[in-house]
């Protein structure tokens, strides 16, 4: 699914959803290039953010992921599996997700 991050269009929507689900200003989370590495790179910029609130206690984090959809019990197995690194990977795709989703029933996509 991350492979359609190379396409101008859904990598901003993806960034825009992620900015509105995390509670980010613009600066806080820039709009990789546009290409393989998009993902990792909104990996890398999620990353960080996750960490503010994961200091700011549990219910910071959860009270995030809510807004993302990712449900309690996913939030559990992937932070035992991969801790933050993976999460903010399931960030990624989870608005990405979402992105697609709503362009499919656009017709756009």
């Amino acid at each position: 699914m991350a492979r359609y991050l190379d396409q101008a269009e859904v990598l901003s929507s993806t960034v825009e959803q992620l900015r509105k689900d995390l509670s980010l200003m613009a600066e806080e989370l820039p709009l990789p290039p546009v290409g393989a590495e998009a993902f990792e790179a909104l990996r890398s910029s999620v990353l960080p953010v996750l960490q503010v609130l994961e200091l700011r206690g549990l219910h910071a984090l959860q009270s995030a992921m809510y807004r993302v959809d990712i449900p309690e019990a996913h939030l559990r197995r992937t932070m035992d599996a991969g801790g933050l690194h993976a999460l903010a990977g399931e960030c990624v795709l989870r608005a990405l997700q979402k992105v697609l989703t709503r362009m499919r029933f656009a017709g756009r996509f």
